[in-house]
């Protein structure tokens, strides 16, 4: 055997390069299978580790020199908090010398991985556990400082190709730590590229899928095709039966709410590239969502149900800004509100649970807001195309907790059908639409719809709304309660404007409707309707063509507190509007077949009054300007005839109203007599014709009222009866018939904050009582002559017993009274005052001068009547003239006269003056019963007076 020298020597150029080359494959061999695996591990995980800062660790790596193969087994980067950051089983790389050599480019049969497991981890803080990695690599590539590659340098990808690139039993977990629970999700991952080539591509080249199993149930599978120069991604993405509460879990530590339910589906083709006009575009999206469920944290039932929501032939393209969506279908959607006192809880369902991060949230989204519409009314938004968007049989259940007793609202049978939705330079809709409203309520509505600016018209149409749907709220502002109602309607909206002003015009009604205060009976309404109705708060107006009404009971309580229903409801609110008030225009308002009726308790009994057969008819009422008639009429107290007309207006304040009550009984009145009067009625009834003026801010009544067989019961106790004899009062008034008159004239100021026609109306009535009683035939003799009858006595000549002229007319103005008053007996009381005593005297003083008298004033001109009355003066007092004073004869003379005269009065005895009294009553009985034909048992003599402020004969009654 020869040895390796000798086998050299003996061997050719031919065999010798070949032992070279077997002993350098030999070489070759050794070192990939023993020598470079080590090495190369060795710098994989130094180098790794300090680019990434982790511990980087390769359990074993191996070469086949061979198949020119690779092969890497349990890879790991390490992570202080889940272990492993990232790791896989088993990587292989298989290359192709022979085709790379062919074709002159890197060439590789197979890449496939397998057992891929990759850990993502957000931390307390928000942090994500490779935040730290990446920071590292963005520095590291500052550091580099690589310059950019010359311009006429190739910028595309370097040529090569890899057969196949798979992944196999990979997984991606996700772990958040950051929530007030720590919640995790894992996901099966794999995909395979076949034919993955730089250059040359074909039809079958680049071919990519990927497959994703859900955590619970479903895949995603995603398949296509690419290009690198220029770069070209198109395919399909897929989703079937994903479980959406699976992936929802990362949320529920961040968000208020949990999704128990929830299968999503999706698939869309797309295609992706950079040359010039191109982009992203999507194609033949679908999307659905089947038995989604979402809960609030804390409460049982969902705020949100959706069985089914399907999306189809959605397109979008990314370089045009245009999405396209030709329908969107919503079968029986369930939506459920609460109202807390912190507010409606599906406005913070999907914010974050953090206050600051709400708070946040909530600002970006108003920024946002703010920002489309602004580049919707500049032209830069998306255009977006929304053929139809249909509801079926939607539901919604409001819950008011901010109420006593929590109430719900609920909304039925809803169907909605969203069409030609367009977001171009404006946003533009048009809709129609049904539902159900507290399960007996219809309501239909359609429109059109426009946004930057806003515009709305729509049409609604709604019957038969329970009005008892609406107690709940009515009863916690105010205390009232709807017992049973229904509202109806068919009314057309309008909304415009940034404000936004807002238009209704249409009809509306109310049918059987039951209000009631406290438990009370309020009001009650057969059926009101209004027909034109037209609300615009750009102008501040309501306008009603015609409001009707039918069968309205309406009762009203003044309670214990003298408080009307408007006090009570309006309550402690003392707060004033502001700005201008609402201009009311009401065509013509009419009402039949209604009742009112008041009741105040402030009176010992009650009083009660009603207004029954109510009906009356109102035109053209306007509170800005002109003026409306009124013309109504009813029974009050289902008897009396009630009857008023005239015109009205309210700025400025205007009327001018006569009115009739025919046949009121007066018995009802007893709780004002007896307050007022101190008596209870017995019987009467009452007529009143009045006529009312309002004009300039003054107050003008004349009011005629007739009593007849008005007579009062019992005395009742009452600190604020009059005191006066009242029933004397009244039988003075009563004519022969049984019949009182009285005449009631009221003028006043309506600004005079001290003027109050009810007040003046009392006060006109106790003087009229106070005056018949003590002065009855003045009192009558007014109201006969409509003025100041000035018949309080019968007047005289002082110190004289004989009637007079005027005595005369007064006597017959007496009789004339007394014989319409045939129930009145007239008491003729002779009456002697001061005066009759300086008369009486002056006469004597007279009789002692002799001759005529001719007055003082012309005696005191002549010589012979000055030393009469001077003589007179010494015989009677028994003093010396003397002693008078004065610088001449008159006036010593004018003193002795007023000297004289004191002493002759004085010198007049009270039975000279009863005398006088007592003639002066014979005289006036004589004329009345032999003059006028007044029977003697009607006139009847009083104890005269001598002490009076009457001259005459005082006139009284006897009833």
């Amino acid at each position: 055997m020869d040895t390796p020298i000798q086998w050299w020597r003996s061997r050719g150029w031919g065999a010798r390069i070949l032992a070279i080359l077997a002993l350098l494959y030999v070489l070759y061999a050794l070192t990939v299978f023993l020598i470079l695996p080590g090495w190369a591990r060795g710098e994989i995980e130094q180098r790794l580790s300090g680019l990434l800062g982790r511990d980087v660790t390769v359990e074993e790596l191996r070469f086949n020199p061979l198949t020119l193969s690779a092969t890497a087994e349990q890879f790991r980067i390490a992570d202080p908090d889940t272990d492993f950051l990232a790791r896989f089983d088993r990587l292989y790389v298989n290359t192709s010398f022979w085709a790379s050599l062919f074709h002159w480019r890197p060439w590789v049969s197979d890449v496939d991985l397998a057992g891929l497991e990759v850990r993502l981890r957000r931390g307390e803080n928000g942090a994500l556990n490779l935040d730290d990695i990446v920071t590292r690599l963005r520095e590291s590539d500052g550091e580099d400082g690589a310059e950019p590659a010359p311009d006429d340098e190739s910028s595309g990808p370097p040529a090569f190709t890899i057969s196949h690139l798979r992944l196999s039993e990979g997984r991606v977990t996700l772990n958040d730590a950051s929530g007030s629970e720590p919640s995790s999700l894992s996901l099966p991952v794999a995909f395979s590229i076949d034919d993955l080539t730089t250059r040359g591509v074909g039809e079958e080249d680049n071919l990519y899928e990927m497959h994703v199993e859900g955590p619970d149930g479903g895949t995603l599978d995603w398949r296509g095709r690419f290009v690198f120069e220029p770069l070209i991604v198109e395919g399909r993405l897929q989703m079937d039966k994903v479980d959406v509460a699976a992936f929802t879990r990362l949320l529920e530590p961040h968000f208020p709410f949990q999704v128990p339910s929830g299968m999503l589906g999706l698939a869309a083709d797309y295609r992706y590239g950079t040359g010039d006009g191109e982009g992203l575009t999507v194609d033949n999206g679908r999307f659905q969502l089947d038995q989604l469920r979402i809960v609030r944290d804390g409460n049982e039932a969902p705020s949100f149900v959706v069985p089914t929501l399907k999306v189809d032939g959605v397109s979008l393209d990314l370089t045009q800004r245009r999405v396209s969506v030709p329908e969107v279908t919503l079968t029986e959607p369930a939506m459920r509100a609460v109202l807390t006192r912190d507010g409606l809880d599906l406005a913070t369902l999907f914010l974050p649970s953090d206050p600051d991060q709400a708070r946040e949230t909530r600002e970006k989204v108003r920024e946002e807001a703010e920002q489309s519409a602004e580049r919707i009314r500049e032209g830069e938004a998306w255009a977006v195309t929304l053929d139809q968007f249909t509801v079926e049989n939607g539901g919604v259940v409001f819950r008011d907790e901010t109420l006593a007793d929590p109430v719900e609202v609920t909304l039925s049978e809803g169907a909605l059908t969203l069409t030609d939705f367009r977001v171009e330079d404006s946003v533009n809709w048009q809709w129609e639409g049904s539902a159900v409203l507290a399960e007996s309520g219809r309501l239909s509505h359609s429109g059109t719809g426009q946004l930057a600016p806003l515009k709305v018209s729509a049409d609604l149409s709604l019957e038969g709304l329970p009005l008892t749907t609406l107690s709940p709220w009515l009863a916690n502002a105010v205390p009232l309660t709807i017992e049973r109602g229904s509202a109806s309607g068919d009314l057309a909206l309008s909304v415009t404007g940034d404000t936004p002003d807002v238009t209704i015009t249409g009809r509306a009604s109310l049918a059987d409707t039951d209000i009631r205060e406290n438990g009370r009976e309020t009001l009650k309404v057969s059926r009101l309707s209004a027909d034109g109705l037209s609300v615009e708060t750009a102008d501040r107006r309501v306008t009603v063509d015609g409001l009707a009404g039918r069968g309205i009971d309406f009762r009203h309580l003044l309670d214990e507190q003298g408080r009307g229903l408007i006090t009570r409801l309006a309550g402690d609110d003392d707060s004033e509007s502001s700005g201008p008030g609402w201009r009311v225009i009401l065509g013509r308002v009419s009402v039949e077949a209604s009742r009112l009726a008041h009741r105040d308790n402030t009176l010992t009994p009650d009083f009660d009054v009603s207004l029954e057969q109510w009906s009356g008819v109102m035109e053209n009422f306007d509170t800005g300007s002109g003026r409306a008639r009124l013309e109504t009429s009813g029974r009050v107290n289902g008897q009396a005839r009630l009857r008023a007309q005239g015109d009205l207006a309210v700025d400025p304040l205007y009327l001018d109203l006569t009115g009739q009550l025919d046949g009121y009984g007066m018995e009802t009145l007893t709780p004002f007599t007896t307050r007022y009067l101190g008596f209870g009625v017995e019987r009467g009834r009452l007529d009143v014709d009045t006529e009312v003026s309002i004009e300039d801010g003054r107050l003008d009544s004349t009011t005629k009222i007739a009593a007849d067989k008005f007579y009062l019961g019992e005395r009742v106790d009452s600190e604020q009866a009059l005191d006066a004899p009242v029933k004397l009062g009244l039988s003075v008034l009563r004519d022969s018939s049984g019949m009182i008159r009285l005449p009631i004239t009221i003028s006043g100021d309506l600004n005079d904050p001290g003027f109050s026609a009810g007040g003046v109306v009392l006060r006109v009535i106790r003087n009229v009582l106070v005056k018949a009683a003590t002065a009855p035939f003045s009192m009558l003799a007014s109201l006969a002559g409509g003025g100041d009858g000035d018949l309080q006595y019968l007047p005289f000549r002082a110190g004289d017993d004989r009637p007079t002229g005027e005595t005369r007319d007064k006597v017959a103005r007496l009789a004339d009274i007394l014989k319409e008053r045939d129930n009145l007996t007239v008491v003729l009381t002779g009456q002697a005052s001061e005066r009759d005593r300086r008369a009486l005297g002056e006469a004597d003083v007279v009789d002692d001068l002799g001759g005529d008298w001719p007055g003082l004033d012309t005696a005191l001109t002549g010589e012979d009547w000055r030393e009469r009355i001077l003589d007179t003066y010494e015989d009677r007092l028994d003093r010396d003239r003397d002693t008078l004073e004065g610088g001449s004869d008159a006036d010593r003379a004018r003193e002795a006269w007023r000297r004289t005269l004191e002493q002759a009065a004085a010198d007049v005895d009270d039975g000279t003056l009863l005398a006088l009294a007592r003639g002066r009553a014979r005289q006036a009985r004589d004329q009345l019963i032999e003059e006028h034909g007044l029977p003697e048992e009607r006139v009847r003599l009083g104890d005269p007076g001598t002490d009076s402020d009457v001259t005459g004969v005082s006139l009284g009654v006897d009833a």
